[in-house]
Formats: structure tokens, C-alpha cells, sequence
């Protein structure tokens, strides 16, 4: 069951980004209209408001003949969105990002179309043993100033060195013991088909620790890890609906990069990965799709 559901989420994700310019904006190039598909769970009966956004992810794995055809799809994709301090941030930690307004590039819609087909036929990707990166999608209800937290690798039993640079031409780095690699997801609907996308790397790490929060009165204890947020490398940009963001490594592995945007897959090979961020809906408060198998973390 579980893994049916898997494989039907990352179908419906793919059939959003392919939808009609009348709803969302179709991701084909072609501009042919997929079939519509109702959803078997719904957020709510919320009426629509400006104070949600919905937002969808996917992490799409690179093979080697795939990845060879990387610097041309950053042709495709306008770096250009992003401010030049952050561009240069970025690379110094091997990270691309780039936006895509509209329909994705058709190499970029190829690969989605892969990745389907992928999970669908692998039992492997659908249990998710397939690589240390999974293939999945999902879709966040997002409020304005409230944080969701997307996982891409974890490495719960293992101590891995990091390096970054930091401040300019600060360069440092540390042994983290059972590193999580994560961005945090914000946005902010406008109430104009438009809002502004947060996403911002981050690092958990170490063993749980046991903290007392007080709040209206109310004392609880909260277990968190230490964690390290990147501020510096953080993508804030202005996005209407249908719009996307991609993310991914610079051509030589480094840095943050190479753990952020790298995977192992069962057979020991090193793939790149890519992480496409899109406003699928600027007014969220309706009934738009299924939950996804990993809750969001909702502070």
C-alpha cells in the first residue's frame, strides 16, 4: 500500500506541473492538457484566502549519461533571478539555482517524465533503498512566517566531515556527527497569483536534546538537535503561480554541495540530484491534493 501510494504522489506532482493554463500553468511544451484527477484526501473545506500558499517539491536523480547534459540545461534556466552576492555565495559552496518561469525546459520535463517511470517500475525506489536520496514528492500547505523542513539526506549512524565557506573568503569545516541535510521552506502569498519563496539550507546534527519552552503560560519540553542554518546562501525570490526554482550542483563536487546535492545510490554510484521548488497554487486554502508520506514540520 505504502509503496502505491509513493508512486501515485509523485504521479499527481507531475500531472500539476503539467496542467492547463487555465489552472495551473502546463509545464509541456507542447501546452497539451493532461487528464483531470480528483484527489483522495483533502487538506479541508477552507475557503479560499490569500493566506496560504501551496508549494510543491521533487527530487529528481541524475544517471551519468543524464548529467553530461546538465550545463545544457542551466542554459534553459534563468540564474540571472538570483542576486549576484548569492550567485557567487553559492558557487564558492557548489550550488546552482536558477528559476523557471512558466514551462520547464523540455530536458528538465524529460527527466521528470524518468523519474515516473522510475519509481513505478523499481521496487527499490519505491521502498526508497534505492539511493540515500529519494525520488519523491511532496506538497506543503505553506502560511506566511511559518517554517516547513525539507530532508534530503540524513546519515543517522555517521559521522561525515562538512565544509563551507563562509563570510566571503572564510573557509571552514568540522567533523558532525549523524548529519541531517534540510532546507527550510517559507512563503508568502501576496494575494495576486504571486508570493515570495524562502528556502534556505540547513544541517541538524548530534543527539537530541531535551529543551523547556515556555509559552502563554504553558511549559512543554521540545527535543531538537543542534543545527546549523546558512543564512548567507539563502534564496528569498518573488514567484507567480506555476513558477519554479531548480537547485543543484556546481559541475565539480564541493563543499556544501556535495552533500546537499549528491547521492549514493545501492550500487555505489555518485549521482547528482536535482531539487525543483514550484508555487503550484498563490491562494491554498481549497482542497488541491493528497498529503504526502512524510509530514511537514509546521512551527
Amino acid at each position: 500500500m505504502a509503496c502505491e501510494r509513493s508512486r501515485f504522489l509523485v504521479l499527481c506532482f507531475l500531472i500539476a506541473c503539467l496542467g492547463s493554463q487555465t489552472g495551473c500553468a502546463t509545464w509541456l511544451a507542447s501546452g497539451e492538457e493532461p487528464p483531470t484527477v480528483t484527489p483522495t484526501h483533502a487538506f479541508g473545506s477552507a475557503v479560499p484566502t490569500s493566506e496560504t500558499a501551496g508549494v510543491e517539491t521533487i527530487l529528481i536523480r541524475l544517471n551519468a549519461s543524464q548529467a553530461a547534459k546538465l550545463p545544457e540545461l542551466w542554459l534553459q534556466i534563468d540564474e540571472q533571478a538570483m542576486k549576484p552576492g548569492l550567485r557567487i555565495a553559492m558557487d564558492k559552496n557548489g550550488i546552482r539555482a536558477g528559476k523557471v518561469s512558466g514551462n520547464v525546459p523540455p530536458l528538465l520535463d524529460e527527466w521528470l517524465r524518468q523519474t515516473v517511470k522510475r519509481l513505478a517500475d523499481d521496487p527499490l525506489e519505491q521502498a526508497g533503498f534505492a539511493a540515500d536520496v529519494s525520488s519523491y514528492s511532496q506538497l506543503w500547505r505553506c502560511r506566511a512566517n511559518v517554517r516547513k523542513e525539507l530532508t534530503l539526506r540524513n546519515f543517522p549512524e555517521t559521522s561525515i566531515f562538512v565544509s563551507y565557506h563562509d563570510d566571503g573568503s572564510s573557509f571552514d569545516g568540522k567533523l558532525y556527527d549523524a548529519p541531517q541535510f534540510m532546507f527550510s521552506i517559507q512563503a508568502t502569498p501576496h494575494g495576486d497569483a504571486t508570493a515570495t519563496l524562502g528556502l534556505r539550507p540547513e544541517m541538524q546534527h548530534g543527539e537530541l536534546l531535551k529543551k523547556a519552552i515556555g509559552r502563554e503560560s504553558v511549559v512543554r519540553l521540545d527535543s531538537r538537535r543542534e543545527s546549523v542554518v546558512w543564512e548567507k546562501l539563502a534564496i528569498d525570490v518573488k514567484l507567480q503561480q506555476g513558477d519554479c526554482v531548480v537547485l543543484g550542483p556546481t559541475t565539480d563536487s564541493r563543499a556544501l554541495g556535495e552533500h546537499f546535492f549528491h547521492t549514493k545510490t545501492r550500487n555505489g554510484e555518485i549521482q547528482p540530484v536535482l531539487l525543483l521548488v514550484r508555487l503550484s497554487d498563490a491562494d491554498a486554502d481549497r482542497a488541491f491534493a493528497p498529503r504526502r508520506p512524510l509530514e511537514a514540520s509546521n512551527r
